[in-house]
């Protein structure tokens, strides 16, 4: 005899269901985006002070955050791509009077613009809750080292090659 559910069983909220889905996005991303994503979003960091942290390039860590911030925007969309892309860049210290100019002149240059733009800072705020989620044990803010076991399983790896090379050889 099999046990059927419940016919009252709890059903996850659309809120719910949402953040489940931008965490699933978010896990999937590489490490280091994450490791970016959560720097800048949870412990509140500019992108000077991770790129100092993470030994990055500015540009290194516009990138990441515009690829973080890709898992909450509808895919395919291009202006919401745009959006983000600007969103991104105006947080960088990098952006010249010229980029701010060229911000303006999009952002009044259609009222979709304008709508994209205030979407995006919705969707950024939507990804607070997952990204505490994901960051919760901390595992962010350990540093390179944090990132690629792998890296480090190589390294021990190469180290023993070169105990037993020199092993053999003594």
């Amino acid at each position: 005899m099999s046990r059927l559910l419940p016919l009252e069983h709890p059903t996850p909220s659309r809120k719910q269901a949402a953040d489940n889905e931008l965490l699933y996005g978010l896990k999937r991303l590489p490490r280091r985006v994450q490791q970016v994503f959560l720097l800048n979003r949870l412990d509140q960091l500019d992108f000077t002070s991770i790129a100092k942290r993470l030994e990055l390039s500015l540009l290194s860590i516009e990138r990441n955050m515009n690829r973080a911030l890709q898992v909450a925007q509808p895919r395919g969309d291009v202006l919401a791509s745009v959006a983000g892309q600007w969103y991104v860049r105006l947080q960088s210290p990098d952006v010249t009077s010229c980029e701010r100019i060229d911000f303006r002149r999009w952002l009044d240059a259609a009222p979709a613009h304008l709508q994209a733009f205030h979407d995006t800072e919705l969707r950024w705020r939507s990804l607070l809750a997952p990204a505490r989620e994901l960051g919760q044990d901390g595992w962010y803010r350990q540093g390179r080292a944090a990132i690629s076991v792998g890296g480090c399983s190589v390294a021990v790896g190469l180290g023993l090659a070169a105990l037993l090379l020199f092993g053999y050889w003594a």
